[in-house]
């Protein structure tokens, strides 16, 4: 399975000088967890519930700040047709629960999120009864 099949290309995106309030209250709004900061077409960084969560930890007024102050602007994309398994891995070994799907000339076509991945993940265990008795054994491994 591909990032493609299971990406969400409905994106959730602003511009850099949108406020962190404008931008929460939209995310709020979407049902997502990650704004995508566009400047043009160009990803300019994410900005997720995690950052929210920082900047309000900090204890300072953060809401009239622009999101460019707040987001990541360090981003990994994923290719659409990297394998799900690498897509895994990456979020896991960056500590992100979003990863944007650019294509080769840097267009951001979509996002996967955890969500995409355990759905994913799902679809294939019911696909798959030997699967589904691989994951109870490895979840009641992991119990133990």
């Amino acid at each position: 399975m591909r990032a493609a099949e299971i990406m969400q290309s409905d994106l959730v995106s602003c511009p850099p000088g949108m406020t962190v309030a404008e931008v929460a209250r939209v995310m709020s709004e979407r049902g997502v967890g990650a704004c995508l900061v566009m400047d043009g077409t160009q990803l300019a960084g994410i900005f997720t519930e995690r950052d929210l969560l920082r900047l309000t930890a900090s204890g300072q007024d953060v809401r009239a700040r622009p999101v460019s102050e707040a987001m990541i602007s360090r981003v990994t994309t994923a290719p659409p047709d990297s394998d799900l398994l690498w897509v895994a891995d990456t979020m896991r070994r960056l500590h992100v629960r979003h990863l944007p799907v650019a294509s080769e000339d840097g267009m951001v076509v979509g996002i996967v999120s955890l969500r995409d991945l355990f759905a994913a993940a799902e679809a294939v265990l019911r696909l798959d009864p030997r699967g589904a008795e691989a994951a109870r054994e490895v979840l009641a491994a992991a119990g133990r």
